[in-house]
């Protein structure tokens, strides 16, 4: 068979790198939740790529991109369409930072907590794919009751307050606000009731793609931030402190 090497050679190694290679002749096809929320099956498009990384692309005006956006879960199933092996991968989607990729209207994302079921020639496997090294993954809030209150907190006094509650500077205001979304998309995966439109009514970007923007740059920013306490939320949605990490980038 054409493709046995390749599934053997996973069978053998279980690598990203040889996932990668299954990928490149068996392209795989994406279960996803859809915005109605049923299961959707989705072509999608593996990149190449080096190291533990599983990168993929998306173009930003595609039914993909949106569900994934509001549900980052996804299902891979690939085939050897000549012979008796399958992969399954089921892992959270992360989506990267990549400017000229951006400016082509395509999101790049990549694949975190990936479990793979595999089976070669009636030979069964399962394996954990590492997630990427020094990848950006923004922030990760702790699932505590008080935490969903300071944000509620802090999100109330946002929209009572107007931008002026933040800054006179408008720059800083759309940072902040970029801070603001970045916690609030987080917070509402973990809280589903939680309410969160203040930030649409009180939104100071012009447009969907400022708005963007200004999330990745909050997110580059915070980095992989652990939020555990009050405090912490409290630290990281300061103007103070992201004005001053954002001149400490320049």
């Amino acid at each position: 068979m054409q493709y046995t090497e390749l599934w053997q050679k996973l069978l053998k190694n279980r690598t990203a790198e040889d996932v990668r290679a299954v990928f490149g002749c068996c392209p795989p096809v994406a279960a996803v939740i859809g915005l109605d929320g049923n299961p959707e099956a989705r072509p999608v498009s593996p990149k190449s790529g080096e190291g533990d990384a599983l990168f993929f692309e998306a173009a930003r005006s595609t039914r993909l991109y949106a569900e994934l956006s509001t549900r980052p879960g996804i299902s891979l199933l690939c085939r050897d369409p000549e012979g008796d092996a399958f992969l399954r991968i089921g892992a959270k989607v992360i989506f990267a930072e990549d400017e000229e990729a951006d400016r082509a209207g395509i999101a790049v994302f990549f694949l975190t907590g990936a479990e793979a079921e595999l089976t070669v020639e009636g030979e069964e496997k399962r394996f954990v794919l590492p997630d990427p090294a020094g990848v950006l993954r923004g922030i990760t809030i702790r699932k505590k009751t008080e935490l969903r209150d300071r944000l509620s907190k802090i999100l109330l006094r946002r929209e009572e307050g107007g931008p002026g509650s933040v800054s006179e500077d408008p720059f800083t205001v759309k940072l902040c606000d970029g801070a603001l979304f970045l916690f609030a998309e987080e917070a509402k995966k973990l809280w589903p009731r939680m309410d969160v439109q203040p930030m649409e009514r009180s939104s100071v970007y012009e447009t969907w793609d400022e708005r963007e923007s200004f999330v990745r740059l909050a997110k580059r920013l915070i980095g992989n931030a652990v939020i555990a306490k009050p405090e912490d939320m409290t630290y990281w949605l300061n103007p103070e402190t992201l004005t001053e990490l954002y001149k400490g980038s320049l």
